[in-house]
Formats: structure tokens, sequence, C-alpha cells
């Protein structure tokens, strides 16, 4: 059970995938497959140490692409010809979601510019943003029992990574280094596990807590669901993520407070979630009087005292525009200006907001386009699933504004995208295939006797109290 009550479908949610003929076929679901294991294990700088010049100069066209883009672009095509071609196909998706239409034209557009006007790679909108819409797209033709598969060895993978994280941290040794712009190896205290980057590891392992509080992993027993809140607490510590690990913990508190209120307010106590609540609070009182114990909680208040000029970074983006005119502001700055403005004002570790960077290097009008179209992809995500994934969206949100994010060339959002579409629970969990306009007008019919009839409403998605 989570540890908040997740609210009714609201009209036009998607209806459920289990009674429909249009699912992936064997060789698109492994192709997918394949693309969200390369997105969970091969890093940029996993690649880097490869010697694939991913993220760095040199190399053809080619390199430049995760191979996880290249995963999910063959699934999407066998898929196209699984479904009737790419005409329907398109049609159907046209159809049923419109927020992905929505930044397929944005990116477009956005792709256009960058190639046209700026003349900048193009690799990075392939990647950030072409990889989500991909990746949502083969998702959402899975069928319930393929989605589930792929959820748990979602929660295997993050679980493990976060234990190869402590290990990181306990011992000092590095499973991947950790690669500066200038091609020289980082020394860091922070764990950089199986996503190559401290930060990477403090946003996946802080949503999937946010997940797992909010009704994600309700197929776990609760006392496992309590152990992987635990680790993922702790987890958070050795990846050193400041505004990951606050927003997660400060959620996940905010969702068990939500929780109780309901009780408070007549909802039906269900024993599992008190249960996940008190074991998780008591098993992270202790793992927390240990760490202080050994010592663990200096770095962590290290790093908020010392940000290594990551405060001084944010307050300096904003002063980039002051040589901008109206036009290159509104349509974007010569790319050669806009760096050379970073380095005179030393933000040499990029610009730490996603929205500041659009408008710095897209210009205003193509931003607010972008960022508009990136809002309407991340309701699809509830349209998808249902009110519980609010949560982790704006987890997401929150943790994308306050850093480079979306802004640099990255496979995250499609690797949140995918936890969220199969984690989170759905509205049809435990209604069946009907339809949602019908669902949202009028309270379903019984057929059942008083004996035998559910005790909580069909369209709920929430938990089943053990």
């Amino acid at each position: 059970m989570s540890l908040v009550q997740s609210t009714l479908p609201f009209p036009g949610a998607s209806p459920a995938r289990g009674a429909r003929s249009d699912v992936l076929g064997r060789p698109a679901r492994w192709l997918l497959w394949a693309g969200v294991a390369a997105m969970a294990t091969i890093s940029s700088m996993a690649l880097v140490a490869a010697g694939i010049p991913y993220s760095t100069s040199g190399g053809s066209f080619f390199t430049k692409i995760h191979p996880a883009t290249w995963a999910a672009t063959a699934a999407v095509l066998a898929a196209m010809l699984d479904m009737g071609g790419p005409g329907r196909w398109a049609a159907r998706v046209s159809l049923e979601r419109p927020g992905l239409v929505a930044l397929a034209a944005a990116v477009i557009m956005v792709f256009l510019h960058t190639a046209l006007v700026q003349k900048l790679p193009l690799s990075a909108i392939i990647d950030t943003f072409v990889l989500p819409i991909l990746v949502f797209v083969a998702v959402d033709a899975l069928d319930p029992a393929s989605r589930r598969r792929t959820a748990t060895a979602l929660h295997l993978f993050v679980a493990i990574n976060a234990v190869v994280g402590l290990v990181e941290y306990a011992s000092g040794w590095r499973l991947t280094p950790m690669y500066d712009i200038d091609g020289s190896i980082i020394v860091d205290w922070r764990s950089t596990a199986l996503l190559g980057h401290p930060l990477n590891n403090a946003f996946i392992t802080g949503g999937w807590l946010v997940m797992l509080a909010t009704g994600g992993g309700r197929a776990m027993r609760t006392s496992v669901r309590a152990a992987a809140m635990v680790l993922a607490a702790t987890a958070l510590v050795a990846f050193g993520g400041r505004v990951a690990m606050v927003l997660a913990l400060m959620m996940t508190l905010a969702a068990g407070g939500l929780g109780a209120l309901q009780t408070f307010a007549g909802r039906r106590f269900g024993l599992g979630g008190a249960t996940i609540a008190v074991a998780a609070m008591t098993i992270a009182t202790v793992v927390a009087i240990v760490a202080i114990d050994a010592g663990a909680a200096d770095r962590l208040i290290e790093r908020f005292r010392d940000d290594s000029g990551s405060a001084g970074t944010r307050v300096a983006m904003f002063r980039i525009f002051a040589d901008l005119g109206w036009e290159e502001f509104l349509f974007g700055p010569r790319p050669e200006l806009m760096i050379q403005a970073q380095r005179d004002y030393g933000i040499r570790i990029g610009i730490e907001s996603t929205e500041v960077a659009f408008v710095a290097f897209y210009g205003l009008i193509p931003a607010t386009l972008l960022l508009a179209a990136l809002g309407a992809y991340l309701f699809e995500l509830i349209r998808a699933t249902s009110w519980a994934s609010l949560w982790p969206v704006v987890f997401f949100a929150v943790v994308m504004s306050a850093s480079t994010g979306l802004s640099s060339k990255s496979t995250l959002p499609a690797l949140f995208a995918v936890m969220v579409l199969t984690m989170m629970p759905r509205w049809t969990d435990h209604s069946g295939p009907r339809s949602p306009r019908s669902s949202s007008r009028s309270p379903p019919t019984a057929v059942s006797s008083p004996s035998t009839a559910p005790t909580r409403s069909p369209v709920s998605c929430v938990d089943a109290a053990p």
C-alpha cells in the first residue's frame, strides 16, 4: 500500500492496453528492453572510458548518439510494422497521446533552429528529447505482464546501483571514473556507480524513493518495500545530490503526512502502509545513527557548506544576458558569444538551470515553446498512469530546473519516463478495460451481491491492503 491515496482518473485517461491488439510484438519488445538496459548501464562516462567520444570532441555522428537511442528507434520501427504501418501508427499515437505530438513538434522546431540558425551539434537534442518520445510510445504499447517485468528489472537495477554507490562511498573505489570537460579524471568523494555521475545517481535514486512512497513497487512485500526505501534514502547520502536528496525526503514525508491525514479523515486503515511507514522510520533512524557515529555525515555537511562554486554559478548565470540585444534574447545569440560570456563570468560547470540555459542557447521564444511542450509531455505521463504520478513528475521538474538537466545531453529523462510508466499505478489496475470517459460520468453498476461487493471504488489505483 502506498503512503498516500491516489485520486480517481480524469476524463481522457488512457484505457487498459491489455484489452487491445496494438501491443508490441516480440522483436520490438526485446529491442525496447535492450534500450532500457543501455540507458541503465551504459553511462556517458563509461562510453568515454571505453574510448568512444560520446561527450568529448572528435568522432563521427554515430558515436555521439547513445546506444539506447538506436535500440529505441529500432523498437519503434518494429512496432510500426506490428501495428499496421507508419501511417496508422502515427494516427493512433496522435489521437491518444497529444502531449507526445506537442513535444515532437517543438523538438522539430528546435532541431531546425539549432541546425540552420545557430549551427550547434544536434546529438544533444536527439538523446535528451527524441529518446523520451520513443520510449514512451514503446512502453505504452507493452502488455501488462511485460510492463510488470520491466518494472521489476528497474527496481532491481536501482537497488543494485544504490548498493554499488554505498560500496564506492565506503571503500573509495570507483566503478566508473568521472571525467571533466577537458578529459581529465575528477577525484570526488561522491559515488559514480552505474550511472557514471553523482548527480545522475541522486536524481534516479531520489525519484525511486518518491515513487516507492507514492504507489510504485506495490507488488513488493511490505518488508521489501520498506527496506528499498531505506536503501534509497541511505544511498542519497553517498551520491551527494543536495536538491534531489532534500526534495525526495521532503516529498516522502509529505506523502506520509498526507496519508495520515486521509486516515484521520476516515479512509480505511491499511496495515501494509502503516507497516511500511513505521519500519522505514525505524530502520532509517538506526542507519542515521550508525552513519553519524562512523563520520559519514561530515562529508554531506561539507557538501552543503562548500558547493564548489555552484551557488556562485547560479548567481552569475543571469549576467550572461547583459550584453544581448533584443533579437539575440528572443531568438538566441551566436554560440561563440554565449560561450565567451560563460568564460567571462566564470561559469565553468555549465548553466545550472534548465530554463535559463534554454533561453541562453535557443532564445526566449524557442525556449518557451519547448518548455510548454515538455509540460505537455509530463502531463501525458500522468494521463498514461494516474494522478499518483504527479509526485515523481514534480520531483523531476524541480530537480531538472535546479541543474544543467535537460540543457545537456542526457538519457535520464527517458529512463525516468520508463520508471514512471512501469512502476506507478494505473487507474485501470483495479477496474478492467472500461472507457475512461464513461467511468468519469457515472458510477459503475453493481453486479455482485452485498457480501462479495468490493469495498472501494473500482477505479481507484490504490494498492490493495494486505
